[in-house]
């Protein structure tokens, strides 16, 4: 008979709980990769091993595809539950008939700054459709199965959310006007110039944070100009603390010495930062490649 051990959510087998610590590590990327969030990617994971040790061993055939399948049902509930900007339900598309290899170009090591930032514009179903297909590798198939809809709806999803992440306009990385708006924002930011941080700013700017840089009831997302500079202007004290940086290649604002407690990622149109990121959660700091 085999040895039990208890774990969360009941008495399970050694080998039922070592089959799911095997797999805690992938779960962990694919929960972290769709939330961008390590804490919740922690509550996910947790919660899909809940209903592991609740699930009868007798209807799971293969444990990591149970697992995924679980955790991205899971993580479409958080964001469908946390999604700022309402958006109405998402049409499953047709079937496409075909898909040009050339396209399917999102792999890992191009997950920079951009695709971290821009992902979270996406809708729930887009994003799980490319980080699992473009990161994780995961077939259509499996993928269709997961948001209830067929191979070829899952894969439009997917094609859809690349469309959507290469016309971000991203500044190019040697960009002298990118690098002159970056540099007037922190200059402006560092000396409270309420004009100096108008003449950088898009009307409609987007700012976004980590809760891990924001003081207990501050928003994640701030909108719109007068917001921004309010916010700006009474964060000087911190902003005296930054210095310019290339992130990823392209102009960004790091904040603190040495390895940067948090990182300002700008996305620049015509001139204007229209939006712009505060990263700092350890798990996506350590995505970026910053250089002094």
């Amino acid at each position: 008979m085999c040895r039990r051990t208890r774990r969360t959510g009941g008495d399970v087998s050694t080998d039922q709980a070592a089959a799911f610590d095997r797999e805690r590590p992938h779960l962990l990327a694919v929960a972290f990769r769709i939330l961008g969030s390590d804490a919740d990617a922690q509550d996910v994971v947790q919660e899909s091993w809940t209903r592991y040790a609740r699930a009868d061993p007798a209807d799971i055939r293969n444990t990591q595809a149970w697992l995924t399948t679980v955790v991205t049902r899971l993580c479409l509930d958080v964001l469908r539950r946390t999604h700022e900007t309402p958006r109405r339900p998402e049409e499953l598309p047709t079937p496409a008939t075909g898909e040009n290899p050339e396209d399917v170009a999102l792999l890992a090591a191009e997950l920079t700054a951009a695709f971290t930032v821009v992902v979270e514009e996406l809708t729930p179903p887009q994003r799980v459709a490319l980080i699992l297909h473009d990161v994780f590798g995961a077939p259509f198939e499996e993928i269709a199965h997961i948001l209830d809809t067929t191979p070829g709806s899952a894969k439009k999803l997917a094609s859809r959310a690349r469309g959507r992440v290469r016309r971000t306009g991203w500044p190019d990385a040697e960009s002298g006007e990118a690098q002159r708006v970056v540099t007037a924002f922190m200059k402006a930011a560092q000396q409270g110039d309420i004009d100096g941080l108008v003449e950088v700013l898009h009307p409609d700017v987007v700012r976004t944070a980590d809760p891990q840089v924001l003081r207990p009831g501050a928003p994640q997302r701030v909108h719109g100009i007068e917001a921004v500079v309010e916010e700006t202007r009474a964060m000087r004290s911190a902003a005296v603390r930054a210095r310019l940086v290339r992130i990823d290649g392209r102009p960004g604002i790091a904040v603190g010495p040495g390895r940067p407690r948090a990182a300002l990622v700008f996305h620049i149109a015509d001139g204007l930062i229209v939006r712009y990121d505060v990263v700092a959660d350890p798990r996506r700091l350590a995505l970026l490649h910053i250089e002094d």
